[in-house]
């Protein structure tokens, strides 16, 4: 893939820093800072393969990718695929490795939360002796140093269990990866500025707000016409967004489809299972968007349809559906328009309205 001239900058940096620490004696730490939406699981990947294949890297390498809730299985299917022709690297899970330990340029990749549980099987001693401390013993017992990246590091690399945990892997290096760091006193440091991101067109540069309608802030909160409107209001105002950006993106000469959000309140009982009903039966009388047809997709606790191929510029889905299950590390560059519905029991979702995300 073509890399960015920012990704580029950042990938030459992160390979200077990193052979100078490997030199030191003692465990070092990297932080590397790139907003959401830079690319920093390829730039790690194209550091990574970078650095296996640098000659003046006289140490044999094994890495640790850990990540938060289901992250890593995301991180793993990227650097899976980034290596697919070069084979510089291997990416495992536990059950993947051979002979209970980490190969030379091979990266295990974990859940940093189950890991992190007292009674987690590759934690605590089991009659596989496949345990986490096991597999990194025989890993230095070949003479390898463990690099260590801590994936999105501010949700999970703060408490005294997680340092301890990271302690006990005993890493040559550690990388803490973040758009927003929470590290004391780092060796080094690489970031990303968010204006270079902007520049190459990789993040949105501004967003709108229910455009066409008049908005307030008022003691901190915006206040929107659109507010009082109803729900089939707002989806209409918010397909009919989605129109207008996919003539857009046919005058480009691309078949990119926007998708449309809704993302459902937090409710007690049955009043989110209500809103979610009205919203469905809208879509689906009103504009023939429904999950038979595949143009709705549904991503909720415990309710996953149609959801495996959304994230595709040009899938037939148009409208997803969901809460917050989707909030971390999600990559979804069509999703355009965000629907959100007022929360009466909290001032956090108070808007009722559309943010339409533009370039």
């Amino acid at each position: 893939m073509q890399l960015k001239i920012y990704q580029e900058n950042a990938i030459n940096e992160l390979l200077q820093k990193p052979k100078k620490l490997l030199a030191y004696s003692g465990d070092k730490k990297l932080v590397f800072k790139a907003p959401t939406g830079s690319g920093k699981t390829i730039m790690m990947a194209e550091f990574l393969k970078q650095l296996v294949k640098d000659r003046d890297v006289r140490q044999s390498l094994s890495f640790i990718w850990t990540a938060p809730r289901q992250l890593h299985i995301q991180s793993h299917k990227k650097l899976e695929k980034y290596f697919e022709i070069s084979r510089v690297l291997r990416c495992s899970f536990f059950e993947d490795l051979d002979d209970k330990k980490i190969g030379e340029n091979e990266v295990l990749f974990f859940n940093w939360e189950s890991i992190n549980k007292e009674d987690n099987i590759y934690i605590r001693k089991n009659e596989r002796d496949n345990n986490l401390s096991n597999v990194i013993e025989r890993t230095k017992e070949e003479g390898r140093e463990i690099v260590l990246i801590i994936d999105e590091s501010h949700h999970h690399a703060t408490s005294d269990i997680s340092r301890k945990l990271i302690q006990d892997i005993g890493h040559k290096l550690a990388f803490e990866v973040s758009a927003t760091p929470i590290v004391e006193n780092p060796d080094e440091i690489v970031t990303v500025h968010i204006e270079d991101v902007k520049t190459e067109g990789m993040i949105k540069k501004k967003v709108v707000l229910n455009e066409g309608f008049k908005n307030l802030i008022e003691k901190g909160l915006i206040r929107t016409e659109l507010g009082a409107g109803s729900e089939e209001l707002v989806i209409s105002q918010a397909l009919k967004k989605q129109e207008d950006l996919l003539n857009g993106f046919k005058k480009e000469k691309t078949d990119i489809k926007p998708l449309v959000l809704i993302q459902l309140p937090d409710r007690i009982g049955n009043l989110e299972d209500e809103t979610k009903n009205r919203v469905i039966r809208i879509l689906k009388d009103k504009y023939s968007i429904s999950t038979e047809n595949g143009k709705l997709a549904i991503w909720l606790s415990g309710e996953h349809i149609n959801k495996e191929n959304v994230e595709k510029h040009n899938s037939e889905v148009e409208v997803l559906i969901f809460k917050q299950a989707i909030a971390l590390g999600w990559d979804c560059p069509r999703a355009q328009i965000l629907v959100l519905f007022r929360e009466w029991h909290s001032p956090i979702f108070s808007i009722q309205g559309i943010i339409q995300l533009k370039i």
